[in-house]
């Protein structure tokens, strides 16, 4: 059995299931936990805690089943380590351990257990404990979204926007990798309203966020509404020869549309003025390349700085003419 690797057991319907992350050295429990838990989800397992943390980080599981002893990294800091993001709090881990020791429980609790497997393994008693924490899960994700998509447009909102560039944010500053965000802004969206009418405007902002929604397929991009005709896209690990490439196809995906729009100064139809900033290296200040890690409040050093670069270029896009992108790197 290799380090790393998944079991993927789909529906028969094709709809997406639940997918589950099993952490153990011992190959004998990992295929019995692929065993007994294989009709509840996908399972993907790993044999090694440095690796569960990269595969946990690309699947993001909706249930973690984890070993405590294993050799380089325990269970106890593979659990401290998948805990420390935000897009992980909600996500049960189960640790696995034939302990029965007050100590080891509360360590465990503290690195962010939520329950216990206790070994030998009995199937009925696994599978419940598993589809209990699984249907938690599922609940708080639907709350999760009503709480952060846009009831207009169905794609997320400023609050899910906020929320994600903050994250994506600490963790280019922790990878050193690249991230980039883009404005979208229909052009003369008022003259518009006044033309069509606001029953109109909806059905156009919809169809706009629906071409965005298209157009960022990555697992990490999130593309938002961020307020009346602006729209936002962050991309995490993403240059500007991407992101320019992503607000490009933005921007001719929605003339594409063909929505009429007899009051544009620029075209026939509805169409969009994009902005687009990517910072190499958000550990350094936009105005200071050379020290990464010292940028001061003068020189931003927070999502916040990106918004607004990226908001200038917005405004430079539309002050050239509107319907066109401009695109940066910082």
């Amino acid at each position: 059995m290799p380090e790393k690797a998944c079991l993927d057991v789909q529906g028969g319907d094709g709809a997406a299931r639940p997918r589950i992350l099993v952490v153990d050295d011992d190959v004998g429990i990992v295929r019995l936990l692929i065993e007994i838990l294989k009709e509840m989800g996908d399972i993907h397992f790993s044999t090694s805690g440095v690796d569960a943390i990269q595969l946990a980080r690309s699947i993001r599981p909706d249930a973690i089943l984890l070993d405590i002893e294993m050799p380089n990294m325990d269970g106890f800091a593979v659990c401290a380590a998948i805990r420390d993001g935000l897009d992980f709090e909600d996500v049960p881990i189960l640790f696995v351990t034939s302990h029965d020791d007050e100590g080891i429980e509360a360590r465990a609790l503290a690195a962010g257990a939520i329950d216990f497997v206790i070994k030998p393994l009995r199937p009925t008693i696994v599978r419940a404990r598993v589809a209990n924490y699984l249907t938690l899960k599922q609940r708080a994700d639907q709350l999760r979204r009503l709480s952060t998509t846009d009831q207009l447009t169905g794609i997320a909102n400023r609050r899910a926007f906020d929320a994600t560039l903050e994250r994506e944010w600490l963790r280019a500053g922790r990878t050193g990798e690249p991230l980039s965000l883009v404005m979208i802004d229909i052009d003369y969206f008022k003259a518009f309203n006044d033309t069509y009418g606001h029953q109109a405007g909806d059905v156009c902002l919809r169809a706009v966020a629906q071409t965005l929604a298209e157009k960022t397929r990555r697992p990490g991009d999130l593309a938002a509404r961020y307020g009346g005709e602006e729209f936002v896209i962050v991309l995490p690990g993403c240059d500007s020869h991407q992101a320019f490439r992503l607000a490009e196809e933005i921007r001719n995906g929605v003339s594409a549309i063909e929505i009429p729009h007899a009051a544009s100064l620029v075209a026939p139809y509805v169409s969009v003025s994009v902005g687009a900033v990517s910072m190499a290296d958000v550990r350094c200040g936009p105005h200071d390349r050379r020290s990464p890690g010292t940028a001061d409040d003068d020189h931003g050093g927070g999502p916040g700085d990106l918004v607004r670069l990226t908001d200038e270029a917005l405004y430079r896009a539309k002050n050239a003419g509107r319907n066109r992108t401009v695109c940066e790197t910082v």
